[in-house]
Parts: C-alpha cells; structure tokens; sequence
C-alpha cells in the first residue's frame, strides 16, 4: 500500500503491528530488529517461541549437546530451518554428542488420511527397521536389561569396544554372517549390569553359574596340568 506524502503513515508497517514509528517505517521494536538483522521479521520475540526451541531444549535436558550447541543461537545458526516436511534432527554417530559434524535432518514417515492403527504402526515400525537397523536391538535392550542402546554404546565406548575380561574384540558370528555384539553381563541374583563381555568370556560366566569357588577350581586344575 503507497502512502501519500500528505497523510504519512502514522504506525509501524509491518503488518499487523500498530504500533507508533520509531524509524524507517517501523516502530522501535522492529525498528531495533532492522539495525541488527537486516528484516524486521528476522527474529520471533522470545527464543520460545522459534520453531526450533523445543527440538534444542529437549536434546540440551537430555544432555546430548556439545558445549558449542549449549547457546540456542550457535545451535539454530549451525542446524538452519527445518526442511520443508516430515524432518526430524538425528545425529550422524549416536555415540557422540550432537555438534557440528553430527546432525543431519533426516525425513520421516507420514500417516495416511483413513489408515488404521495397525497398518500405520506395522509401516511405521518397518520404516524404522529399515533406516535404523539397531531399533530392534535397542527394544531388546530395554525390554531384556532396562536399559537403552545409548547406554549399551557409552559403555562400549568406556570398555574400548573390547571384553571386560579377555580385553579382546568379538570374533563370533551370528547365524547371518554378521558379528555378534558384545554381550551384557549381568548378576542373575541381583538383575545389576555388569560389563559387556565377549561370547566367549560370557559363555565361562553362565556356565560356571557365576560360581567363584568353581571358577578357582578350574583354575587351580589348569596350573596342575599345565605341563
């Protein structure tokens, strides 16, 4: 809308914003906007309410950001606005923290109008197999030792990614061809988890019955008849 010089506007022109001109057109609020930014729509008013606040605060209560990340500023500069669609941030490498040089937007399922519970869920669970092949493993985890594959993975990390016994890395294959994980160890009195541990060491453990004086046997047999 043009404004003629004999009745100059009077609020700011931004739309839907009336209030009173501070400069170039605007009132101070958006005026101060237009010094720092360039657009007097470049930021919303409160962190809170940008579209990305949510997705930042949830991951920094979590306690999955790096340092950089912890200022909401640095994090919406680096990650930009969310694609157009069904996105959500993951993280590239799910034993690091999310920076930088580990995010990406990865695109997710929609329902379809009319699609009932059981075909969506069934979709959404294939999808899921699909991009992630540890989801499974991640449900067996939880549901088996009650913990998460994050947890799994921080204390594979923690172990070197070898055996808490032996200190060596799995050589077993499973029935696929692929090999097998370190396995969880756990106190079968107590439920407590222990270390991950190679199916080897791990086989020694349960079929001692976690026995030390057995174990302390079979070592004491073993320096008997060691020559």
């Amino acid at each position: 809308m043009v404004w003629s010089n004999e009745f100059p506007k009077s609020v700011c022109s931004v739309e839907n914003c009336d209030k009173p001109l501070k400069g170039l057109g605007y009132c101070n609020q958006h005026y101060q906007l237009f010094k720092r930014h360039g657009k007097p729509e470049k930021l919303v008013k409160t962190a809170r309410q940008h579209p990305l606040y949510i997705v930042w605060f949830e991951k920094k209560q979590n306690k999955r950001l790096c340092e950089e990340w912890m200022t909401f500023k640095v994090f919406c500069d680096a990650v930009g606005e969310r694609p157009e669609g069904n996105f959500v941030l993951d993280r590239l490498d799910r034993t690091k923290l999310y920076g930088p040089d580990n995010f990406e937007w990865k695109q997710t399922l929609k329902r379809e109008e009319g699609e009932s519970d059981k075909v969506w869920y069934a979709r959404k669970w294939s999808d899921a197999r699909q991009r992630n092949p540890d989801v499974e493993y991640d449900r067996n985890l939880q549901r088996s030792f009650g913990i998460t594959l994050e947890q799994y993975l921080e204390k594979l990390k923690a172990q070197n990614f070898a055996c808490a016994i032996c200190g060596e890395e799995e050589t077993t294959k499973s029935q696929s061809g692929t090999l097998r994980r370190l396995a969880v160890d756990h106190c079968h009195t107590t439920n407590k988890i222990r270390d991950l541990l190679c199916s080897r060491c791990n086989k020694v453990l349960g079929s001692a019955n976690d026995k030390i004086e057995l174990l302390q046997e079979m070592i004491k047999y073993l320096i008997k008849h060691k020559e």
